[in-house]
């Protein structure tokens, strides 16, 4: 064979995927070399979906108005520095370079950035570019996460006047970000808990930049579990007040209190009740159903279609009222304030507390203050065990597994008078 069919042949490096995240769930697109038996990986630092990846044509699929072409070009120039640094061994000492001689001269010229947004200095810029190519595989909430901590670091630098880099990123640097956002941001600790989780699996998917252990990464502050903590629910007498408000003339209003007697009663998300279309709802032997996959776990969820959620449904068509989680949350306090003219119990004071760090923070305000779409979902699940249904059912309503974070939902305050008089007069009618 000639030297130059050697050249040739020699330099047939490949670009496929190795190396899939379990926090992420994206590959590593690598260059595969082999030498004499043994083959290196030479990471690209551009990670993807499976489903993006051509392995024929070894690119990625472009999806709508994506950054494709520069990734691909990217993806060419890392495979054509590796086979030029190949082609030249051969032509000066006339065989391959072994794995650990092409690693040497790579990694001696290598470019300090490599990867597009993924590789460049500032970790923020890598973070965007992380969102933007993960925007059409996950889902809407897990993005929402992903955009508040790059909104919060961009924040945390402004405010420092340090940026993250990724040679100098150390874990003290994160756990002084903490700090900033407990101290000056006031979050608490379950929301910097979120923040550190999310920091954890994009530093994991790209762990070749940087020297710090991801791996290591914890909470500064520990979200403890409240053993007497009782969320705020309504109770039958106030959810039927709120669903009688004259709110005609209010349509606004109207809409958001319909959404919120219908998350009420079938107990689901917010996310999945406002999906909520003529297709989810089925007739059955068992009576009519809403059957939903759910967006958060994937799971199938099948929830009988009580009354007032079929008139709700039957109001719009079928369709959920639509508004977004924002403005519902903003609108149902207004919704709430009314309801509290006639129904003096939501003017009752209701104390709720957290953490910012180690300290407990107790806050106190009118119980209609405290209602958000969380407290539908609590009040479905509360009202169900308040009267008698077995918890296995509504666990399979709420699309619970863990009886923990079941418990976490339920109001053990409300109904318990109620259910003390009734121990009462059982006891009282045994006696003679």
């Amino acid at each position: 064979m000639s030297l130059k069919n050697t050249c040739r042949n020699a330099a047939e490096t490949r670009l496929t995927l190795r190396n899939k995240s379990n926090a992420t769930g994206l590959w590593q697109v690598v260059v595969i070399y082999s030498a004499k038996g043994r083959t290196k990986k030479f990471p690209t630092g551009v990670h993807t979906s499976e489903a993006r990846w051509n392995e024929k044509t070894q690119e990625v699929r472009s999806i709508s108005t994506d950054d494709a072409l520069t990734t691909n070009a990217h993806l060419k120039t890392v495979k054509a520095k590796l086979d030029a640094i190949i082609r030249q061994h051969i032509q000066e000492q006339g065989e391959k370079p072994s794995l650990e001689q092409l690693y040497a001269v790579y990694s001696r010229d290598k470019p300090r950035e490599t990867a597009p947004g993924a590789s460049v200095s500032l970790v923020t810029n890598a973070l965007l570019a992380y969102i933007d190519l993960r925007r059409s595989e996950i889902q809407i909430n897990s993005l929402k996460v992903y955009a508040a901590l790059l909104q919060n670091l961009r924040l945390y630098e402004e405010h420092s006047g340090e940026e993250w880099h990724w040679d100098t990123l150390t874990l003290q640097s994160v756990e002084e970000f903490q700090v900033w956002l407990i101290t000056v941001k006031k979050f608490h600790n379950t929301t910097v808990e979120r923040r550190v989780i999310a920091l954890k699996k994009f530093l994991e998917a790209h762990n070749e930049h940087t020297a710090l252990d991801y791996k290591a990464l914890r909470p500064k502050y520990k979200v403890k579990t409240a053993r007497n903590f009782h969320p705020v629910t309504l109770t039958p007498e106030e959810l039927e007040g709120i669903r009688q408000l004259p709110l005609h003339d209010l349509p606004r209003l109207e809409k958001v209190r319909d959404l919120f007697l219908l998350q009420t009663w079938l107990g689901l998300r917010f996310s999945d009740v406002a999906r909520l279309s003529p297709e989810h709802v089925k007739s059955t032997r068992n009576g009519w159903r809403v059957r939903i996959d759910i967006n958060k776990t994937g799971d199938y969820s099948d929830i009988p279609l009580f009354p007032i959620a079929a008139e709700i449904l039957a109001k719009y068509d079928g369709h959920a009222p639509a508004i977004s989680n924002q403005k519902f949350n903003k609108y149902i306090k207004e919704v709430m304030a009314l309801g509290a003219d006639v129904l003096p119990s939501l003017k009752e004071e209701v104390s709720q507390f957290h953490y910012e760090g180690n300290r407990k923070v107790n806050i106190k305000k009118p119980k209609h203050l405290w209602i958000t779409s969380h407290s539908c979902r609590r009040t479905f699940i509360t009202l169900n065990i308040q009267l008698g249904t077995p918890q296995h059912y509504v666990m399979k309503w709420s699309n619970h597994v863990d009886p923990r974070s079941f418990r976490k939902y339920q109001n053990a305050l409300q109904g318990e008078s109620e259910a003390a008089q009734n121990l009462l007069k059982a006891y009282s009618s045994t006696k003679k």
